[in-house]
């Protein structure tokens, strides 16, 4: 029993780990299953213990949970609200705790950092941008919800290229192209991939908008960002014809009508897709590739 326990407890964070890794790497329906699969398991692990957990044990089950989080050393802000929970069930008060003591939680997918109210600009433990924070609210059944905030979306991915630029501003071409590792991306891959995405949004948008449903072609996008054909011979030019497409993207998505938003295509992986949620992927996905650049600018520069 102790075996398995062990077991448990290091085949989970594992899962997780590599569920991220395929997600760096845009492998998002092997990160979509492997989450599954982790969900799945602390439920089911969960469901051995509701018998136990009974409405007349509610308090002393939080008494023990937030002892167990205050040893983990695990956000304050956190423990605080369930500490007011805590008291509410001990003066037997029966209702929810207000939006004011339990606000809306924001968790860090790269490492596990918790923030209250709002995603901080960076983590604290990481560096991730907010984009790489999960949210969670009050709502059943919430997880994995269509993007339902245009304009947060689109901000995002305004972000996203101003944050590119800043990145690479200042470097000189060989700090650029230098690769880290064998079989690791350079900063310019990394910009490449941004242009190809770029190019990619483009193209799927112009048949979204002008076609019924049309049937968006699967692209392994990943290989092109080493290929040179065809590319500015520098990384500040490629950059530069990026910022470009972006802002006229950018432009294109705040002049739609709103309804058009919700346009759908039919992917092979992802299935139908609207464009609303190409986007939102999309800018998402770039806030990991912004980390990385982060990480190989102290390195190299």
């Amino acid at each position: 029993m102790e075996q398995q326990m062990t077991d448990w407890c290091e085949g989970i964070p594992r899962m997780v780990a590599l569920a991220e890794r395929f997600a760096a790497e845009g492998q998002m329906n092997l990160n979509k299953v492997l989450e599954a699969a982790v969900y799945a398991q602390t439920r089911r692990a969960a469901w051995r213990y509701r018998p136990e957990v009974t409405a007349g044990r509610m308090q002393a089950e939080l008494e023990a949970s937030i002892q167990f989080l205050k040893r983990e050393e695990l956000a304050p802000d956190l423990v605080d609200a369930l500490e007011k929970g805590y008291q509410g069930l001990v003066e037997q008060r029966n209702t929810d705790l207000p939006l004011r003591d339990a606000p809306d939680a924001f968790v860090c997918r790269t490492c596990g950092h918790i923030a209250m109210k709002a995603a901080p600009d960076r983590c604290p433990d990481c560096g991730s941008w907010p984009g790489r924070f999960r949210k969670f609210v009050a709502f059943f059944n919430g997880d994995n919800i269509e993007p339902i905030n245009p304009v947060e979306v689109i901000r995002l991915f305004a972000r996203n290229a101003e944050d590119l630029e800043r990145l690479v501003d200042g470097l000189s071409e060989e700090q650029l192209t230098q690769i880290p590792a064998e079989n690791e991306w350079s900063i310019r891959d990394h910009v490449a991939h941004f242009y190809d995405a770029q190019e990619m949004l483009d193209t799927r948008l112009e048949l979204m908008l002008n076609h019924e449903d049309p049937e968006l072609t699967a692209v392994a996008i990943y290989d092109y960002a080493a290929e040179e054909e065809g590319r500015p011979a520098t990384t500040g030019g490629m950059l530069a014809e990026f910022l470009d497409l972006r802002t006229q993207s950018i432009s294109q998505l705040e002049a739609l009508p709103l309804k058009d938003l919700w346009r759908t295509g039919r992917h092979s992986e992802f299935g139908r897709i609207t464009i609303l949620r190409q986007v939102a992927y999309l800018a998402y996905h770039e806030q990991t590739h912004l980390a990385e650049i982060e990480a190989l600018r102290r390195r190299f520069a």
